[in-house]
């Protein structure tokens, strides 16, 4: 069991985290963003905003 992961991350997006390297990026665009003409690898966050996703992100990396 993994302790203190906020519920808001999905498993998908948990994985996206733990594969990228020092010079990856990740963006987290609005509705309105054309993800599907930048990347393949589109990871959906539907119903939350940025603010609590970076919220959830955040301690993981501290």
């Amino acid at each position: 069991m993994l302790r203190g992961i906020s519920p808001l991350l999905s498993p998908s997006l948990l994985e996206t985290l733990y594969r990228m390297g020092h010079h990856d990026e990740i963006v987290f665009g609005d509705a309105h963003f054309p993800g599907e003409s930048c990347n393949d690898n589109i990871i959906r966050a539907d119903g939350l905003g940025i603010n609590d996703l970076l919220d959830a992100i955040l301690p993981l990396f501290v």
